[in-house]
Order: C-alpha cells, then sequence, then structure tokens
C-alpha cells in the first residue's frame, strides 16, 4: 500500500471538492484524524482505497459539519449497483472484509420489493447486489460517538458502544449498541442500530431489508443522524423459511414484521450463563441456538436466533418457531383446549418447562429421551406429531412442582407476600396438571423432542424484573 501521506495528498483534491477550500493545516488535522484511526483499524492496509476513503469522508464531514449544518437529504442518494465483494464464510476472526469479487445474484439494479422468493433471497445472501462489505471482526470506534451524538449526550446520556462493522463504497458502516445484559439478552437486551457514515454526514439506517413489506425500526438514538429509510442491503434480508433439516424449518414471517427486532440485538454478555450453538448457515447469516440456564437437571432450555454479519442477534418470534403454537393442537382425546387460561400477550404461544414465567426460552430438550415415558396425544396444525408425558413420568413430576414451589405474587390488600396455590398457580397436582395437557413435545430438527409447557401452567410472578 502507498505511504498514508501520500495517499492523503492524492485525495486533497476529492476533499477540496466536497468541503471548499482546505488549506495545510486542515489537511494536517483530517490526516492526523486517519493516522489514529489506522492505528486503531489497521485493517485499512489491507482493503484498499474503498476503506480509506470511508475514514476520508467521516474526518472531512466532521471537519465542515456543525450542530447547525445539514445533511444531504438520504431519500437523494441512488441505489448501489456496482461491483460488489461477497461475504467472508469463514468463522477466523480478522479484521479484513472479504475483498474477493462476485457475480452478483441478478443484472437488475438495486431497488427493494415487496416479495422476493426465497432462492433469489439465498442467492443475493451470498452475492449482493447492494455493495455492502461486513468485517469477520467489528472494531471498536468510539472516538466516531462524536458523530451521532453532542458532548452533553455523551456525558450525560447511556454508555453508549460503537463499532466499526463494515463499509459501502465510501460509506463506513457502524453499529451502536448498549452493553450485554447479564439475565435473558432477549428480553432485557437493546436493539442494535446501524449507521452509515460519509462526506455527507451520518445516516440511521432503519429499514435494512431489500423487502418493502419488512418492518423498519421506529426510532434511533442519533441526534445528529437523518433517517435514511432508502439503503438496504440484500445481505440483511432474512430468507421467508429457515430450514434447519429433516423437513423442519423456522418462518421469519412474524419476526420480520416486527420494528423491535431491526438490526438484531446485542449478543449475551460474558459470563451471562447464556450461549450461542450454530446449527445452520445462510450465507453470512447463521441460525443459532440460544442457550439459557434451566432451573431443572437434565434439560436444555432454549430458543432460536439469527446471527448477523455485524454482530447482533435476531431473535425468532414465537410465532416462527413449530409447535408453540398451543391453541392449535388438536387433541385426540377430542377435548377442545384452544380456550386461552392466561391473560396477556406472553401467554399467546407455550414456553420452554425448565424456566419460569419471565424467560423467553421457546422450549427445552431433555438429555436423555426416554420414548417409553411419552405418548401420542395429537396433532399440530401443520400435521406434527404431539406427545404429552405418560403416566409415572418423572419429569412431568419435577416441572410441576418447580413451577408451584416458585409461585409467588402480593396481596394488593394486605401486602403479604403469596405463594404457591395461594399465588393463584392452577393445578395442585401433577395429576391435575397432566390432565390439562400442560406439558407436551414436538419433534425438533435432528429427532430431538423440544418440550413445551403451556402459559397457564408457568409460575406465578409479580412482576418480571
Amino acid at each position: 500500500m502507498n505511504d498514508l501521506g501520500q495517499l492523503l495528498h492524492g485525495a486533497r483534491d476529492e476533499i477540496a471538492e466536497a468541503t471548499g477550500p482546505i488549506d495545510e493545516r486542515e489537511l494536517t488535522r483530517v490526516r492526523g484524524t486517519v493516522r489514529r484511526a489506522r492505528i486503531q483499524r489497521h485493517t485499512f492496509e489491507s482493503v484498499g482505497a474503498a476503506a480509506c476513503a470511508g475514514v476520508l469522508g467521516l474526518g472531512a464531514w466532521s471537519l465542515t459539519s456543525s450542530d447547525s449544518s445539514t445533511p444531504v437529504d438520504p431519500a437523494t442518494r441512488s441505489a448501489t449497483n456496482g461491483p460488489t465483494s461477497a461475504p467472508s464464510p469463514t468463522t477466523d476472526a480478522t479484521t479484513e472484509p472479504t475483498t474477493e469479487p462476485t457475480t452478483a445474484a441478478d443484472d437488475g439494479p438495486a431497488v427493494r420489493a415487496a416479495q422476493i422468493d426465497d432462492a433469489t433471497v439465498l442467492a443475493r445472501l451470498s452475492a449482493p447486489r447492494t455493495g455492502e462489505r461486513w468485517f469477520d471482526e467489528a472494531i471498536e470506534a468510539s472516538d466516531a460517538l462524536d458523530a451521532l451524538f453532542t458532548a452533553d449526550e455523551l456525558a450525560n446520556g447511556p454508555d453508549y458502544q460503537l463499532t466499526l462493522v463494515g463499509d459501502r463504497e465510501a460509506s463506513a458502516i457502524y453499529a451502536l449498541s448498549f452493553p450485554g445484559v447479564q439475565e435473558d439478552s432477549v428480553a432485557w437486551g437493546a436493539r442494535v442500530e446501524l449507521y452509515e457514515i460519509d462526506e455527507d454526514g451520518p445516516r440511521a439506517i432503519v429499514c435494512p431489508s431489500a423487502r418493502t413489506t419488512d418492518a423498519c425500526a421506529s426510532d434511533f438514538s442519533s441526534s445528529k443522524a437523518v433517517e435514511d429509510r432508502d439503503t438496504f442491503y440484500d445481505t440483511l434480508t432474512l430468507p421467508a423459511s429457515l430450514a434447519l433439516g429433516d423437513g423442519w424449518a423456522l418462518s421469519t414471517e412474524a419476526t420480520r414484521a416486527e420494528a423491535n427486532r431491526v438490526g438484531g440485538m446485542s449478543l449475551p454478555a460474558a459470563g451471562s450463563g447464556e450461549r450461542l450453538e450454530d446449527v445452520a448457515t445462510f450465507g453470512p447469516l447463521t441460525v443459532a441456538r440460544r442457550d439459557v440456564v434451566s432451573n431443572l437437571d437434565g434439560l436444555r432450555s432454549s430458543s432460536y436466533v439469527v446471527r448477523t454479519p455485524f454482530g447482533s442477534m435476531i431473535p425468532v418470534a414465537d410465532a416462527d418457531v413449530p409447535g408453540l403454537d398451543y391453541l392449535d393442537i388438536t387433541w385426540d382425546d377430542g377435548v377442545d383446549r384452544s380456550t386461552r387460561g392466561a391473560d396477556g400477550d406472553w401467554a399467546n404461544y407455550a414456553q420452554a418447562p425448565a424456566v419460569g414465567t419471565c424467560s423467553t426460552a421457546q422450549f427445552s430438550v431433555e438429555n436423555s429421551h426416554d420414548a417409553a415415558q411419552w405418548r401420542t396425544a395429537g396433532r399440530t396444525a401443520d400435521g406434527r406429531d404431539v406427545v404429552v408425558p405418560a403416566p409415572g413420568n418423572p419429569l412431568a413430576a419435577a416441572v410441576h412442582d418447580w413451577q408451584l414451589e416458585n409461585s409467588g405474587t402480593i396481596d394488593p390488600d394486605s401486602g403479604d407476600t403469596l405463594t404457591g396455590l395461594d399465588a393463584g398457580y392452577r393445578f395442585a397436582t401433577t395429576d391435575d396438571f397432566l390432565a390439562a395437557q400442560s406439558l407436551y413435545g414436538v419433534q425438533g430438527p435432528g429427532g430431538e423432542w423440544h418440550l413445551q409447557l403451556r402459559p397457564e401452567a408457568t409460575n406465578i410472578v409479580w412482576e418480571c424484573a
């Protein structure tokens, strides 16, 4: 690579054209900014002029902008349909984006569509039309926070975390997040926000999907960024179906419709007890199981997430996971159990039986499944067998007892703490628990049985906090 000083002098005319006359003193400031960035993110020695242009754009914008300046309206930006680079499939940590050229999935312009078939989505995941390149390892970029926030906001606001995650033409792509949480990262974690910064200033990317029917983020944190509803990425467009093998697939319909899932959430904090296990890869997207701490021995409790190429995770909505719609099960005994026994949106779908009501785990799997301890008792709406515990199944008793014993609330009149049945738990005995078909299982990928619990059988809590 050429000497940094030569590159900067070579770019001087370009900077001058974008910002007006710039003297040697100001160029020195740009050089210093870029040199510090180069030390911090040494990847630019290998990514070449494209990445350097992104930093130069940020430096030039920073030099000429003020709180009163007005960035260019993102609606005036043209769509990218130039040469593209494929995301790297490797899992080895590196700070270099993939630079090998690829052929785009089709020859059409990079425009959105209301409907896109999965074959096209999958092809574009590996060969995007939209020009983005993602670093295999995000790079700490707190020095660029002042491009998004005022000094007062940084001094008195939340603990923002900013990382450089990729580039697209002359724009640098940043991810803004908050520290990971120690308890249930899906329930309590914050949404990760995407920004592009170029010579026109920062833009909040609120509609990253190539589908016009997918949700856009409803807000963003930066006070300096303008909302950009036009920029999108083929590599962040979810297929409608995510096949995990054995004829078993996750839908993404409900997931794509939720604004609070746009961009994903921060990964679990180190030491939180949660861990991610990759299950299937779709270009730069990876479906993973997010394991949480189970409250019962011998059970692994999990939910599904989609890992993005910039280090966030998109929780798969309960409605998109086969078997969780307990109200649509047809039972062999002819009893209609399609009426909800618990109130609130949290009770729309079943949950993992080895955790409490406040957990977002979607299913539990036994360490050792004994088919003799289970019997077929019904079918889901999409034709999957549903099994329930056979009489004497020790796991059923353990689940019931834990949920009963861990039920507690506060009497609103006396302020006394109430527990168990006094707190309102519905099932006094394991037989009552089983008669309501509270615990059931549906076979998942790899032949394992996903065990689920109806919401009215989960423990009573005063509040989830």
